[in-house]
C-alpha cells in the first residue's frame, strides 16, 4: 500500500505540472542547458513547473558525471552548459577556485538551511545526506545498536562490519575525509583523525566496491554493521529491503553534500538565475526528496505529499562543512588511509 501511495503522489504531482504546461505553451526563445545526473522523474518535474512559470525558456538537460563535466568547464571552449545541478560539493569547490562559476545568492538562501559554504556564493548548497550506521533489524535487535560512532570500536563488533572501499567508493572516501577533518575541527592532530580510522579498521571485516554486496551481507548475516550515506539505505528499504534499519550517530555526523551553480561561460545568465531561484521553491524541494531520498539544504518540503514511513524520523545533527579542506587533502588523505590504515588495525 506504501509503494502505491508513493507512486501515486509522484504521478500526480507529473500529471498536475504537465497538464498546466499543455495549457501555457507558447514559442520560446531563450534555451538553458542544465548539466545534472538527478532522477529523470525529478528532472520531468522541474522542467514542467519551470517553463510553465517561464514560457519564455526551453529547459534542456544534459547528463554527464562531475569529473567530465569539470574538464569540459576547464577547457578553451568552456563549459557547454549554462547551470550545473547536484554536483558533489567538492568538485563545485574546485570549479570556483578555477574562476568557472559566476557568483548568485538566490532569494532561498534566506531561508534556514546548512548555510553558504562558498563566501562569494559561487556555488549553493541545494541537496544534502546524513551518514548513517545501518544495519538489518532482523538480525540485530534496534536496542542492541550502535547510537553512536564510539560504541563501533565495542569488542562485540569485531568483524562485524563491512564498509565501501574509500579507494574505490567517492561516497566512502568522502566519510574517511570528513571524519578526519571533525577531528582537525575539535583541535586533534592530523594523526589522530587517521587513528580514528585506525580503530575503526580494527572491527571491519571487509571493504567491498559495491555497495549492493554491503546490503546482501546484512541480509545474510555476513556483516551486523556498516556505514553509508542515508540515502542510500533509504533507497535500498524502499526497493526491496524492509528490513534495512539505521541510526543517526547521537554525538552528530558528516553529511554529503551535492550543489547548484552557474558556469561562468553562459550566455544566458538572467535564465540560468530564475533556474536557480525555481530550485528553492517549496514543490522543488518537496520532489527532490520525494524522487532521491536526499534532503533539501534549505528550507521544508510538503510532508503531506510522502507517504507514511517514506524515510526513518530521526533527528541529527550535522558536522559543521569544511570542503575547502576536504576538496584539497581528500585525495592525499585516501593515499595515506589506502598505505596506513587499511589492514592496520
Amino acid at each position: 500500500m506504501e509503494a502505491a501511495l508513493h507512486t501515486y503522489g509522484r504521478r500526480s504531482l507529473l500529471a498536475c505540472l504537465f497538464a498546466l504546461f499543455a495549457c501555457q505553451a507558447t514559442p520560446r526563445d531563450t534555451d538553458l542547458v542544465v548539466r545534472t545526473t538527478l532522477p529523470k522523474e525529478l528532472l520531468d518535474f522541474v522542467e514542467a513547473s519551470f517553463e510553465a512559470a517561464n514560457p519564455d525558456v526551453d529547459v534542456r538537460f544534459s547528463e554527464l558525471a562531475a569529473e567530465p563535466s569539470l574538464a569540459e568547464a576547464q577547457s578553451v571552449e568552456g563549459a557547454p552548459f549554462d547551470v550545473w545541478w547536484g554536483v558533489p560539493a567538492q568538485t563545485l569547490v574546485r570549479a570556483a577556485t578555477e574562476g568557472l562559476l559566476l557568483s548568485y545568492r538566490p532569494p532561498w538562501l534566506q531561508q534556514p538551511g546548512v548555510g553558504q559554504p562558498d563566501a562569494e556564493a559561487r556555488w549553493q548548497v541545494t541537496l544534502v545526506s546524513p551518514f548513517v550506521i545501518a544495519f538489518n533489524r532482523d538480525q540485530l535487535s534496534i536496542s542492541r545498536a550502535p547510537i553512536d560512532w564510539v560504541d563501533l570500536f565495542h569488542f562485540r563488533w569485531s568483524g562485524e562490519i563491512h564498509l565501501p572501499d574509500p579507494t574505490v567508493v567517492d561516497e566512502s572516501a568522502y566519510f574517511v575525509g570528513a571524519m578526519i577533518v571533525e577531528v582537525l575541527r575539535g583541535d586533534g592532530a592530523l594523526l589522530a583523525g587517521f587513528d580514528w580510522h585506525r580503530r575503526l579498521d580494527a572491527q571491519v571485516e571487509r571493504y567491498t566496491r559495491e555497495p549492493q554486496d554491503i546490503f546482501r551481507a546484512l541480509e545474510s548475516g555476513d556483516a551486523l554493521l556498516t556505514i553509508l550515506p542515508r540515502y542510500m539505505v533509504e533507497e535500498a528499504r524502499g526497493a526491496d529491503a524492509p528490513w534495512i534499519h539505521y541510526r543517526l550517530p547521537e554525538s552528530g555526523t558528516p553529511m554529503l553534500v551535492l550543489g547548484v551553480a552557474i558556469t561562468e561561460a553562459t550566455e544566458v545568465p538572467e535564465a540560468a538565475r530564475r533556474f536557480v531561484d525555481h530550485l528553492g521553491t517549496l514543490d522543488v524541494a518537496t520532489a527532490s526528496k520525494l524522487y532521491t531520498h536526499w534532503q533539501p539544504g534549505h528550507g521544508d518540503v510538503d510532508m503531506s505529499r510522502f507517504p507514511t514511513g517514506f524515510e526513518i524520523d530521526q533527528p541529527w545533527a550535522p558536522y559543521t562543512l569544511a570542503l575547502d579542506t576536504l576538496a584539497s587533502q581528500l585525495d592525499a588523505w585516501i593515499d595515506r588511509w589506502d598505505l596506513k590504515v587499511r589492514d592496520k588495525g
